[in-house]
């Protein structure tokens, strides 16, 4: 996955299969990348990170990488999965998951790669990680 220049990675996670426990998880395990912004913000960053790990455990092939990042000038979370299954030449669909992502997050996408793609949304935050 390509990091743009400037951004802060702060946290990482491969799963080389689909993992019930980890998306269980997901608040907890966001809790210390997003130390220091508000439990409001971690809630909505786990709202995000599982609707999009969702998608991927039900469209897409192992293996899946999550990526939580802080770009600059750090007034937004960039949260990615990636997952070894191309992106449609069409369209992408606009399910409940990724509906209740574009309310929360104003920039949303997806990144195509050799590997497969990288669905991502960036969620505003009103206190940076530290």
């Amino acid at each position: 996955m390509t990091v743009p220049p400037g951004t802060r990675v702060l946290a990482r996670a491969r799963l080389p299969d689909v993992d019930p426990e980890f998306l269980a998880d997901v608040r907890r395990w966001l809790k210390s990348p997003l130390h220091g912004c508000t439990p409001g913000a971690v809630r909505e960053a786990a709202v995000v990170l599982g609707e999009l790990l969702g998608n991927a455990f039900r469209h897409a092939r192992p293996p899946f990488t999550v990526e939580v990042s802080l770009p600059s000038p750090g007034t937004a979370v960039r949260m990615a999965v990636h997952d070894a299954t191309p992106s449609p030449a069409a369209g992408w669909p606009l399910g409940r998951g990724l509906t209740i992502v574009r309310r929360l997050c104003p920039d949303w996408g997806v990144e195509r790669d050799a590997d497969g793609k990288a669905v991502w949304a960036e969620l505003p935050v009103l206190v940076a990680p530290v």
